[in-house]
């Protein structure tokens, strides 16, 4: 779908794609970002087109389209850029990055449960069209603070500002053992955790300065089996966006 538009505005030529995905499909981990953000990329720098980065996303972003039914640029835009990504706005896109603290560590659990057909739609559909005035005002309180916390490099205000009354809530139901993962990194010492995506996968965020991020994935897995639910877990750094390595 990214080739397609790349192709339609910047004129049609033949080409060979093959796209070598190291990233499990339809648990929360971003992969479809993940492809048309590489697409986006490689063509920009083959057929040298110059796109800026702001062009990148929002190429990208048709991608997303194809999978959630309308382009956002919320998963391209990490998947470009690296690092804690805003959209300042949609129209016209502007992005800003923010480069993540050194210490930052991922704990991510993907549990092993049967594929909903067209997970990400489903997700979707269980946010709600009217919100609470007092849930917005505490998202906003959140956001704004997941947002000093990165500015500051401050992983402890990170993680707190990783909760939210919103949507969590709503697709909660959708992973087993939800508050029971959630539960055990934070006692392990995870300073925020959240649903991955559109889920079933966790995440936590650690400071590896202060706690073992394995101990944090090991107490994650062991939430998921509290309910008989194997996961695999790893723990990794935030990524730098995309690369062209040779």
């Amino acid at each position: 779908v990214v080739a397609e538009e790349v192709l339609r505005r910047f004129g049609n030529r033949g080409l060979s794609i093959e796209v070598r995905k190291g990233i499990p499909v339809s648990v929360g981990l971003g992969g479809s970002a993940a492809s048309a953000a590489g697409i986006a990329v490689a063509l920009n720098e083959l057929l040298d087109l110059g796109i800026s980065n702001e062009g990148l996303v929002e190429l990208a972003s048709y991608g997303e389209g194809a999978i959630a039914g309308s382009p956002h640029a919320d998963n391209v835009g990490a998947a470009v850029l690296g690092g804690f990504v805003i959209i300042e706005s949609y129209n016209p896109l502007k992005l800003m990055k923010i480069d993540s603290p050194k210490n930052l560590k991922l704990c991510i659990a993907v549990p092993k449960l049967q594929l909903i057909q067209r997970k990400t739609k489903v997700a979707r559909s269980v946010i709600p069209k009217k919100v609470d005035l007092d849930k917005v005002v505490y998202n906003l309180g959140r956001a704004s603070t997941l947002a000093i916390g990165f500015s500051k490099c401050n992983i402890e205000k990170i993680g707190s500002a990783m909760s939210d009354a919103i949507v969590e809530p709503c697709r909660a139901h959708l992973i087993p053992s939800y508050n029971e993962v959630k539960r055990e990194a934070l006692d392990a010492g995870a300073s925020g955790v959240a649903i991955s995506g559109a889920g079933p996968t966790m995440i936590a965020i650690v400071d590896k300065m202060k706690v073992n991020e394995t101990k944090v994935a090991d107490a994650m897995k062991k939430g998921f089996e509290l309910n008989n639910i194997k996961s695999n877990t790893f723990c990794t750094n935030v990524g730098l966006g995309a690369l062209v390595v040779n």
